[in-house]
């Protein structure tokens, strides 16, 4: 519908049309960005310290994987890591990016400030922690101002939801051998389900993790895109494998004790912090038993092989 001007003279007092729409527009676009900035993209956050806010910047962060970059580290961050609406317990661990630079993280506990990276000693560092009422906090702090050449402070964050009154996380969790419903439910939901030989098993205990060298059998399945190790996301069908060999790194944590075992496997691995971690590895003929019996009770969520 359009309105019609009253006859006569635009009244001096009357602000021009366009002057009214104009300062709206900036007033939600100014806005609109400061509500952004502190609140996130859910599961990234990306931001500037070269005007730091006063005190303390909150980032909320609502994923169970994302990452916060942080350029011209300035000034403070707290991030407040959640698995969604759910409330669950969870185990969190990040990992501080190649190029870290500039800021150091703590994680709030109870009473007190526990540092989890240094900016010294942190690259490439994997810390973890658990979450407190269904949360965890991070306090992210630069180490000195914003200096020129650019400095960026990047993360990465992997949240894992606790079983339900499991009582806590225990480490040998993470290296037990995986029961039947657990290698199904991993096979259906792994990023990565393999047939190989491990062809070697390097420790390293800066990282505090197992790298596990497989050489490729047999390729059952895996997404259609994968993680490098900087974060970036690549969509090439085979980007995880050479084109010489059939060659695939997985990671295990550095406590499990990995050894080069022999025979054949079947590697089941998700995306962890830019890495495949090894969620199940069962012997193939332990796996080909479980392929039998699931087909025939017809209780697994996708089509099992082997």
């Amino acid at each position: 519908m359009w309105f019609k001007r009253p006859r006569g003279r635009l009244r001096a007092k009357d602000p021009p049309v366009y002057l009214l729409l104009t300062i709206f527009l900036w007033t939600f676009t100014f806005f609109g960005a400061s509500l952004a900035t502190v609140m996130g993209e859910e599961c990234d956050w990306s931001g500037s310290g070269l005007h730091p806010a006063r005190g303390v910047t909150p980032v909320y962060l609502r994923c169970s994987q994302g990452r916060v970059t942080w350029s011209y580290p300035g000034g403070a961050l707290r991030v407040l890591l959640r698995l969604g609406s759910s409330g669950r317990e969870f185990r969190g661990c990040i990992k501080s990016s190649a190029s870290w630079a500039g800021a150091r993280v703590f994680l709030e506990g109870p009473r007190s400030l526990v540092r989890l990276l240094d900016q010294e000693d942190s690259r490439q560092k994997v810390r973890c922690f658990h979450s407190r009422g269904g949360q965890a906090a991070l306090y992210v702090e630069a180490t000195g101002a914003a200096t020129f050449p650019k400095q960026v402070a990047e993360l990465f964050y992997d949240l894992e939801a606790l079983p339900r009154h499991s009582g806590g996380y225990h480490a040998s969790d993470e290296c037990r051998p995986c029961s039947k419903e657990e290698m199904t439910h991993a096979f259906c939901t792994s990023d990565l389900v393999t047939r190989g030989i491990i062809r070697s098993v390097e420790n390293q205990e800066d990282l505090e993790t197992s790298s596990v060298t497989v050489k490729v059998t047999k390729h059952l399945r895996h997404s259609s895109s994968t993680i490098t190790s900087d974060g970036e996301e690549e969509e090439e069908e085979n980007s995880i494998f050479p084109e010489k060999e059939n060659l695939v790194q997985l990671s295990l944590p550095g406590h499990c004790g990995a050894k080069h075992g022999t025979g054949e496997f079947v590697f089941m691995a998700r995306r962890k912090l830019g890495d495949l971690a090894i969620t199940c590895a069962p012997r193939l003929e332990d796996w080909v038993e479980v392929v039998r019996t699931e087909s025939l009770s017809g209780s697994a969520n996708c089509v099992l092989n082997s």
